[in-house]
């Protein structure tokens, strides 16, 4: 009985090949992860603390509102953030404050009638950490159009923190969170 050895003859021509493809296979992956972790960007937004009407007409934090911004720049402190942006509504930066002071970012103010030019400016930014203070009014509309989907939010909810993470190699994500009791 005479064995065919053609076919024993063939393998280990590829056997050798195998190994250096895995590795390139790896290294484009881990290639393709590092670049993904560079890219992605982080973008917190929350809605002004508590406020409180003043006699004279004006608005500003209430004591349960500047507990609640302390409380965020607690929570926010190691995050990384590099910038805040804030609408022209007072109770906005006055949250946003105490957050720059305890991070060390620049503030930055978009009046909430320019909605679309900080969405734009949101869209192009790349692999940065930054927090949006807004309203009831102009929050919903930013995290549609940066995670497309529309969270409600209530009238009297000031402690919700929506988190848009934005990769170059993935779809937005959306997480909800609670901060400030």
């Amino acid at each position: 009985m005479k064995k065919d050895h053609r076919k024993l003859r063939r393998r280990p021509m590829f056997t050798p090949l195998l190994a250096p493809f895995l590795g390139g296979v790896a290294f484009v992956l881990a290639l393709g992860w590092l670049w993904s972790v560079k890219g992605t960007t982080t973008i917190i937004l929350v809605r002004h603390a508590d406020i409180q009407q003043l006699e004279d007409g004006g608005i500003e934090l209430n004591d349960t509102g500047y507990f609640r911004s302390r409380s965020l720049a607690g929570w926010l402190k190691p995050s990384g953030i590099t910038r805040i942006y804030t609408s022209d509504y007072p109770p906005t930066r006055l949250t946003a404050e105490a957050v720059a002071k305890a991070t060390g970012a620049e503030l930055v103010e978009i009046p909430a009638a320019e909605t679309d030019r900080l969405i734009e400016e949101l869209e192009g930014l790349r692999g940065d950490t930054v927090l949006v203070v807004g309203q009831a009014e102009t929050l919903p509309e930013v995290i549609t159009e940066l995670s497309g989907r529309r969270p409600d939010i209530e009238p009297a909810d000031y402690s919700a923190m929506y988190i848009v993470s934005d990769s170059v190699l993935t779809r937005a994500r959306l997480l909800t969170l609670r901060y400030g009791g």
